[in-house]
């Protein structure tokens, strides 16, 4: 079953397209401090997702769902869209128009750009995704910013790196992940509580605003040559390879002919992400595939993919999927 809606319309109406697109999956819990639970309808899965209203029109929104069916999301945002993302678990596919395709999963963090977007996002039954997301317009947060006497962020870049951070492969937005997963986490129905989310997000902001200066010439680290790509790509192999022990950077590092250092900063530069993050997600998505085209026990998967014991294997694919090898296995067979 495909459940498929639409976030669409002029500028200035995306805002009321999501709120109308929430009240046709889900019941509205509004909240003693503003914030609206909404809480799936049976037949759209299972769990929450959590609207907290904010200043200058920005929102807070806290995603805690497991859909019972592939949700497709279609949307059409003018230019002054803005939104930051943080993945903390499962994957929300990203396909847009101008940008391309990409992935938000677990630790990974997404900006909009300045210009207008239109495309679709879809989440797979049986992954609950956890995310929190700051959703407003650019003019907004600049408006929010100037209150703090802050006036507006960095530029976000020349097009290609606008793409990589709307995709969520850029390691710039990073240091805005710890502050967005506090908000995430907290519970507590406080007369605090909105001053705790306003300090979060504004070192989220503070983060943010550090990343997109961080430029890789501002690092001092040169550019790879060709023999050094060379090395990296063989990378992800050698450690699939070695999967059941696998080497050190350091050992890496002599079999590439590089410095540990470099190894790990050209690896991001190619891959976005660390060099043992990049296995990590490489073999949760081959046990993936073996949950859902083999019969293998669960524990025949874990040893498959490198970890010692299922128990492990289970947390890991958990938190970088939303559920249970199992659940994830019955939702798909």
């Amino acid at each position: 079953m495909i459940q498929s809606h639409q976030i669409c319309g002029p500028t200035g109406s995306a805002e009321d397209s999501h709120a109308a697109y929430l009240s046709s999956i889900a019941c509205p819990e509004p909240g003693p401090d503003g914030t609206v639970r909404h809480r799936l309808r049976p037949e759209f899965g299972d769990g929450a997702i959590e609207v907290t209203a904010l200043r200058r029109g920005l929102s807070l929104v806290r995603y805690d769902v497991e859909f019972s069916g592939t949700h497709r999301v279609e949307y059409r945002f003018p230019g002054d869209h803005f939104e930051l993302e943080h993945c903390l678990g499962g994957r929300m596919r990203i396909r847009e128009s101008g940008t391309g395709t990409g992935e938000m999963r677990a630790s990974a963090v997404s900006l909009s750009s300045r210009s207008a977007l239109e495309g679709v996002v879809e989440y797979e039954p049986g992954e609950r995704y956890r995310a929190v997301s700051v959703t407003g317009t650019w003019t907004g947060l600049e408006s929010y910013l100037q209150d703090l006497g802050a006036y507006s962020l960095p530029a976000i870049g020349p097009e290609h790196l606008a793409r990589e951070r709307y995709l969520g492969r850029s390691t710039a937005l990073l240091p805005a992940a710890d502050p967005l997963r506090e908000i995430f986490a907290h519970r507590r129905g406080s007369a605090g509580r909105l001053l705790f989310l306003e300090s979060r997000l504004m070192a989220a902001l503070a983060a943010l605003a550090d990343g997109l200066v961080a430029t890789p010439a501002e690092t001092g680290e040169p550019e790879l040559a060709d023999h050094e790509e060379t090395a990296l790509r063989r990378v992800p192999d050698l450690l699939w390879q070695h999967r059941h022990d696998p080497p050190t950077l350091a050992q890496l590092a002599r079999a590439s002919a590089m410095s540990v250092r470099r190894l790990t900063t050209g690896f991001r530069s190619l891959y976005g992400i660390p060099v043992m993050e990049h296995h990590r997600r490489r073999c949760l998505d081959r046990a993936a595939v073996l949950l859902v085209e083999t019969d293998w026990p669960i524990a025949r998967i874990a040893s498959e993919i490198g970890y010692a014991s299922a128990s492990n294997f289970g947390y890991a694919f958990r938190r970088d999927r939303g559920s249970s090898p199992a659940r994830f296995r019955h939702a798909r067979t």
